[in-house]
């Protein structure tokens, strides 16, 4: 199988190209051969090497691989590039088996990542939450709910009032009403008039009624009397006077303000409102 150097460098970018000309390297490697020009040629004199005989005494495997030195060193050429992550081809590769054109280039194994971290962080985890769930439940259960008081409460207070009762009381002085030689009937007249102005017709207290009761009595003595003649002596009835009985009350200043409270509730004793 012969190839010129540019046809050498196009297989080496194509899918499964480098295997399939006998060469261990990957896809990735291959491409990053193709693209630098000292490194293809030293690939491709190796692989001209163990394939076309240079002359007639020339055997399979004259011409050693390129090392990973020499191939850095190729790299850090014109092109600039880094190839030491580059795999040198064995040193013993004219000993592999013939290159057969038809062979599938063989897969590399799939990388296995360890994921020994990952199920030891997801337990952490997994026990953390599983934590916060347990102390959670029991907070909401063994929650203590009480009143909490924001401003206390301000009892009522009072103040002294006196009032008036609607009942009256009446007093009755010495000086009387009638006079020597007056008309009897005069007489009792001006007291009758003194009696209702006075004691009529209203609300009085005990001691008033007594004294209104007692006057009464004496217009009425008067008048089984008769109504001529004239007054001969004065008696001990005098004018009559009213007032208003009065009394004293305790009136509220409506001062009252309930205490301003709140729901609180604790949570372990410690979170929350806790007295």
């Amino acid at each position: 199988m012969s190839l010129s150097f540019e046809e050498f460098r196009e297989r080496l970018s194509t899918p499964g190209g480098a295997a399939a000309l006998g060469l261990a390297l990957s896809d990735d490697e291959g491409r990053r051969v193709r693209t630098d020009d000292s490194a293809s040629r030293a690939w491709y004199d190796y692989w001209a090497s163990t394939t076309v005989p240079s002359g007639p005494d020339a055997t399979p495997g004259a011409t050693a691989a390129p090392t990973a030195s020499e191939t850095t060193a190729s790299g850090h050429g014109a092109g600039g590039h880094d190839l030491s992550a580059l795999r040198a081809a064995p040193a013993a590769f004219p000993a592999a088996a013939p290159f057969d054109p038809g062979a599938p280039a063989p897969a590399a194994p799939p990388a296995r990542k360890s994921r020994t971290g990952l199920w030891v962080l997801l337990s952490i985890l997994g026990a953390l939450v599983l934590i916060a769930v347990v102390v959670l439940v029991v907070a909401l259960t063994t929650a203590r709910h009480w009143t909490k008081v924001d401003v206390p409460e301000q009892p009522e207070t009072f103040h002294s009032e006196e009032y008036e009762t609607g009942r009256f009381d009446v007093a009755m002085d010495d000086v009387n009403l009638c006079f020597v030689d007056q008309a009897w009937s005069d007489c009792i007249d001006a007291m009758t008039s003194e009696y209702d102005a006075v004691c009529a017709d209203i609300e009085l207290t005990e001691a008033a009624t007594r004294v209104c009761d007692e006057y009464l009595a004496a217009i009425d003595d008067m008048r089984s009397q008769g109504t001529d003649g004239v007054v001969a002596s004065l008696g001990t009835f005098g004018n009559l006077s009213r007032t208003a009985e009065l009394a004293t009350r305790q009136v509220s200043n409506e001062d009252y303000r309930p205490a301003e409270t709140h729901e609180a509730v604790c949570y372990l004793g410690f979170l929350g409102e806790c007295r």
